[in-house]
């Protein structure tokens, strides 16, 4: 489905904007586009794996912030776009087709940074893809992915009226319910009837505690709060949160140098005085 949007062109499938050339304004550029999630974290000869993150400008523009980058997608036709703007920018880049489920294809601790935009929402499993995330991690190093809200994306095409209601309890795990597979831009439609899932917060939180990560950053928000049409997707937004973020680390090793000697302790018995 996925493939057949980008074939399509919508937006969320292609890069928006251009970026500036002069390095302190492109990392602008890049924070603003990753909702300043990442600021902190330096680039410049870091191991970073673009997670499911084909389209767009991110993985370009970590690699010319002096990162050595990897982009990980499904669609072919995600890949292609991200390797034409690399070819005319002369940007070096490592790419690899695959399904975010299975991160075989990579070592442990192959990564310093994992960034994973919005795509989580298509896959049922998501503490799988957690897991495997924390496996490429090298101590210390970040994973940083959003999704879809789970109480709003329960909440779209719910308008009576007079409100809002639900499609689905809280507490399923079946995808949510759709009442059109059209995804609608502008002039641009398409018929593409993709599963989404409302992974519950805690969920996420708690995959990422079993995979020995810890939480260090979680935001609730929408892109903006200009709002729209009465019992529009944009006018829900105004009033609860489209997307949900979080930011884990792996920790660093604690394991303890060895003692010389072979690591043993000192006796603890004996007739000698302390």
């Amino acid at each position: 489905m996925w493939e057949r949007l980008a074939k399509a062109g919508i937006p969320y499938t292609r890069p928006q904007g251009r970026p500036p050339s002069e390095p302190r304004a492109k990392r602008r550029f890049l924070d603003e586009l990753t909702f300043g999630r990442i600021k902190d974290i330096p680039l410049d000869g870091k191991r970073v794996l673009s997670l499911a993150g084909g389209g767009g400008w991110d993985p370009i523009l970590f690699a010319e912030l002096g990162a050595q980058t990897t982009l990980f997608d499904l669609s072919q036709r995600q890949l292609a776009t991200v390797r034409t703007l690399a070819r005319e920018r002369g940007t070096q880049l490592r790419f690899v087709q695959g399904d975010m489920r299975d991160l075989s294809a990579f070592a442990a601790g192959s990564f310093d940074l994992v960034y994973h935009h919005h795509s989580l929402v298509f896959v049922p499993d998501a503490a799988r893809v957690i897991k495997g995330v924390a496996r490429v991690l090298a101590p210390g190093a970040h994973y940083v992915f959003s999704t879809m809200h789970p109480v709003t994306l329960r909440m779209y095409e719910t308008w009576t009226g007079t409100g809002w209601g639900f499609k689905q309890r809280y507490f399923e795990n079946d995808p949510v319910p759709r009442q059109s597979p059209t995804w609608e831009f502008d002039d641009v439609k398409v018929d593409a009837p993709t599963l989404e899932y409302a992974h519950r917060i805690s969920d996420l939180v708690n995959a990422c505690v079993r995979a020995k990560l810890v939480v260090d950053g979680l935001w609730e928000w929408s892109p903006g709060d200009a709002g729209g049409a009465a019992g529009s997707d944009n006018e829900l937004e105004r009033y609860l949160p489209a997307y949900i973020a979080i930011r884990a680390r792996r920790l660093a090793s604690s394991r303890a140098a060895p003692r010389p000697g072979g690591g043993r302790s000192r006796r603890r018995t004996g007739t000698g005085s302390r």
